[in-house]
């Protein structure tokens, strides 16, 4: 058996780490995130370790995709994630409905499957396994569940044998998918672990923490490509007197709804942040003047135009019922970008992302109170400034 010291004894090919973190939110929406646990490597030694206990020529491990998941079972999929094997490689990252073939029927019904004549079986004749670009002589199939369901299915092929799979063989790999089912579940724990970790727990945007660090991120790469990145600083007005008029858990409710906003909005390699309070920050890696703008000119109009709290909160009706909030939440918006307000003041040549990452924050900061000052509810560009003011 391995030990995790070493490779594993077969050769399995997986999909990336930040591609498994997908399938182990179980959520229907995907957040982008950096991904630090070495899910590959789990996977790879998962499927490895299983290849040892049973030797076969080939194996795989399918996972359903969370985006896939609903109440029509037809349109519900499976993804190859990990393989060994002939033609393993270009296996990986393939598709196949949950409803179709011997995995379809062990995902559906979340009992084990062997077959030592698969060609005369209907089932496998039913799926894709006459197009997996080896010979099938003989397969095992077993359910990997976790939170009470099955979200996937664990498959041998071919023993090495040449003799095919007995009972004791299926019971043998029932069992190890127990053990797999209980790595993916502490994986799946694991990973929301470090998405909490991120994420504010109100508005459910990341915290502040995490746009720091993301935020160096994107200016290093900037930086080193002669890149761009824009920043957005709001502040939201008029919060202070509803929360005071209405309480907490509905001025709660509402950051909550502004979260949600600010979510729809962002592009999709945007990161939206709650920097504390009721200020919020968005970092646009890639953005110049006129992306940023558009962005923030969005967010502003969308927060006036929005009606808060129009329904009771489904969670706490009683305490936090719908306030039909309209025309009052509004916000001040500040934006500054890399390139026309960072590298002017620290050079054309500065490699340093944390003193880039401070100065732009700083200067979306000025240009939100510049905003305020202004009279509220707009937006105020750095670059636009005649004469910029530092806010300490």
């Amino acid at each position: 058996m391995n030990t995790g010291e070493g490779p594993p004894a077969v050769t399995v090919h997986c999909i990336s780490s930040a591609k498994l973190a997908h399938f182990l939110k179980r959520e229907p929406r995907s957040i982008a995130s950096t991904v630090d646990l070495d899910l590959n490597r789990i996977f790879r030694e998962l499927l490895g370790r299983a290849g040892e206990f049973l030797p076969s020529e080939a194996g795989t491990i399918y996972l359903d995709d969370p985006l896939s998941q609903g109440d029509d079972e037809s349109r519900r999929f499976l993804v190859i994630i990990a393989s060994f094997g002939a033609a393993a490689e270009k296996l990986v990252e393939q598709r196949l409905l949950a409803s179709t073939g011997i995995i379809g029927e062990v995902y559906r019904t979340g009992l084990p499957y062997s077959s030592s004549d698969p060609h005369s079986d209907p089932l496998f004749r039913s799926g894709p396994g006459l197009r997996m670009g080896f010979a099938v002589e003989s397969l095992v199939c077993a359910p990997l569940q976790a939170e009470e369901r099955t979200i996937g299915v664990i498959e041998l092929v071919n023993h090495a044998g040449g003799e095919g799979y007995t009972a004791a063989d299926l019971d043998l790999l029932g069992i190890f998918a127990q053990t797999i089912s209980g790595s993916i579940t502490n994986a799946i724990e694991a990973q929301r672990s470090k998405e909490i970790a991120r994420h504010d727990e109100l508005t459910e945007l990341y915290n502040d923490r995490f746009l720091h660090n993301s935020l160096s991120h994107f200016l290093s790469e900037a930086l080193a490509e002669d890149g761009e990145c824009g920043v957005i600083f709001l502040d939201l007005d008029n919060f202070k007197s509803v929360n005071d008029e209405y309480g907490h858990l509905p001025g709660s409710r509402l950051l909550h709804e502004v979260g949600v906003t600010l979510r729809q909005i962002i592009p999709g390699n945007g990161l939206a942040a709650r920097y504390g309070g009721d200020e919020f920050v968005i970092a646009l890696p890639g953005a110049g003047r006129q992306e940023t703008m558009w962005v923030a000119e969005t967010v502003r109009k969308n927060i006036e135009d929005k009606v808060f709290l129009d329904s009771p909160d489904p969670e706490n009706p009683r305490e936090v019922p719908a306030l039909h909030i309209a025309g009052r939440i509004t916000c001040s918006v500040g934006v500054a970008t890399l390139c026309s307000d960072v590298l002017p003041e620290l050079g054309e040549g500065c490699c340093d992302p944390e003193a880039a990452k401070n100065t732009l924050l700083r200067k979306a900061d000025t240009c939100m109170y510049v905003a305020k000052e202004r009279g509220r509810n707009r937006t105020v560009a750095y670059w636009e400034l005649d004469h910029p003011p530092e806010h300490d």
